[in-house]
């Protein structure tokens, strides 16, 4: 988006707020905040101060938005406080969920990134190679740089994706091990092709998978 735009223009405070929902209403997923402060032509602190009114806003007339801080940006959302009257209205947007391998492979990555498979496979107990594929085609995982050693193993961590995906603003707001309850995530803002969410049955040891050592 070009600042040209915007340039030998004034808007009342109203009307940013409008420009900001709309901006981030066709944008679809978290707008980078330097970006945004670009356009806008404001100082960090002017968009903080700005979303936090547009919030306010929302929150005191009931307003079916929000907007939440993603992967250094915003995101316009639909507001949780009417999550289950639009999930009985419209139902899940994809019937499809990741495997349970693939989120306990994700949740090691993140976590313990950067990570190698050998290590990914000796936590869980089984071979991760179905679930690093599904990943790495879903874009929430990717290869960054290899180990130090002589076979110079691939090292994955997560993606800006897997932020947006996951609706936090950064690996810092990842919550506690302890909190954890990665079966209860579903997929549903991913199209993950069939033949991508089957589990894998051979296990590399004679235990059970497990999500830590």
């Amino acid at each position: 988006m070009s600042r040209s735009l915007f340039l030998n223009k004034t808007y009342s405070r109203q009307e940013l707020h409008g420009l900001v929902e709309a901006i981030l209403f066709v944008h679809g997923k978290a707008f980078d905040k330097q970006e945004l402060a670009s356009v806008l032509d404001l100082g960090l602190e002017d968009v903080e101060k700005l979303i936090e009114e547009m919030n306010t806003h929302y929150k005191e007339n009931k307003r079916g938005l929000t907007i939440i801080p993603v992967a250094g940006g915003y995101q316009l959302v639909t507001n949780p406080h009417y999550y289950q009257e639009m999930n009985e209205l419209f139902g899940k947007r994809n019937e499809n969920k990741l495997p349970q391998s693939a989120l306990e492979t994700l949740a090691i990555i993140a976590y313990k990134q950067p990570i190698s498979k050998e290590e990914i496979d000796k936590i869980r107990g089984v071979s991760s190679s179905r679930s690093l594929n599904t990943l790495l085609a879903l874009k929430l995982i990717t290869i960054s740089g290899a180990s130090d050693d002589v076979l110079q193993t691939p090292l994955y961590i997560t993606t800006e994706r897997f932020l947006e995906f996951f609706r936090i603003n950064s690996l810092d707001d990842l919550p506690s091990l302890s909190q954890l309850e990665w079966q209860n995530i579903e997929s549903e803002e991913i199209d993950i092709p069939a033949e991508e969410v089957s589990e894998e049955t051979e296990p590399t040891e004679n235990h059970e998978p497990h999500l830590f050592s």
